[in-house]
C-alpha cells in the first residue's frame, strides 16, 4: 500500500477504502437510487471513494475512527468542505497506521511468548529461568512475611498507646505497678504470637 501522490490521486489503498480489484467493489452498482436513467453506470465501490461523485460521505468512517481525530476531522470538513477528500485521506491513513501498530504489538508479544517457550525447552536456559522464577517467588514470600511481621510488632505500640490513653482519661483508677506490668506482659505475649504466625506462614 502506498499513499497518494502530490497531485492528490490515490495510488494505493492506504488512503482510500475503494479498491477496484476487489470483486464486490468492481461490480456495477445496483442501488435503487443509482438506477435512474440520468445516473451513469458505475462500480459499487465508488460509493467508498472520497474523490468520486458517488461518494457516500465521511460520516460512517468518522464515527468509527479514533475519538482523538474525529472532532478535528469533522470541524475541518464542516468549515472547508472542499477539503473533504484530503481529510478522509488523513483519517484513513491514521486508521491504517493504528492497525499496523496493533499488528506489530501482537507480533512482538507472540514472539516473546514463543522465545520464552523455546528457552524453557532448552535444558540450560530452562534451568536458569526456573531458578530465577523460584528466586522471585522466594523474594515475594519473604517480603510478605516481613510486612506481616512488621505489622505484628506495631501491635505492641498500639497496645501501649491504648494503656497510656486510658490512664490519661482516668479509665484505670486502680492501676498499680503489678497491673501495669501484667498488661504489658500480655501485650508482649500477643505480639510475639502474631510475629511468629507472620514468619511461619
Amino acid at each position: 500500500m502506498t499513499p497518494h501522490s502530490d497531485d492528490g490521486k490515490v495510488k494505493g489503498m492506504t488512503t482510500n477504502r475503494y479498491n477496484p480489484h476487489r470483486p464486490e467493489h468492481a461490480v456495477t452498482c445496483s442501488r435503487l437510487k443509482c438506477s435512474g436513467p440520468d445516473v451513469p453506470a458505475h462500480q459499487a465501490g465508488q460509493h467508498l471513494d472520497q474523490r468520486s461523485e458517488f461518494y457516500d460521505g465521511p460520516d460512517t468512517q468518522l464515527q468509527a475512527t479514533s475519538m482523538y481525530v474525529r472532532g478535528s476531522a469533522r470541524k475541518i470538513i464542516r468549515d472547508a468542505p472542499a477539503l473533504t477528500a484530503e481529510v478522509v485521506d488523513l483519517v484513513t491513513y491514521i486508521d491504517y497506521l493504528g492497525d499496523q501498530a496493533t499488528h506489530a504489538r501482537v507480533d512482538r508479544d507472540r514472539g516473546i511468548r514463543e522465545a520464552s517457550a523455546r528457552a524453557l525447552d532448552c535444558d540450560a536456559h530452562g534451568e536458569v529461568i526456573r531458578g530465577l522464577e523460584e528466586q522471585v517467588a522466594a523474594f515475594d514470600s519473604a517480603q510478605r512475611r516481613a510486612d506481616a511481621g512488621r505489622l505484628a510488632l506495631l501491635g505492641l505500640t498500639f497496645a501501649v498507646d491504648e494503656l497510656v490513653r486510658q490512664h490519661k482519661d482516668g479509665q484505670l483508677p486502680d492501676l498499680t505497678v503489678d497491673k501495669l506490668v501484667k498488661a504489658l506482659a500480655d501485650a508482649v505475649k500477643k505480639t510475639h504470637a502474631a510475629h511468629d504466625r507472620a514468619w511461619n506462614r
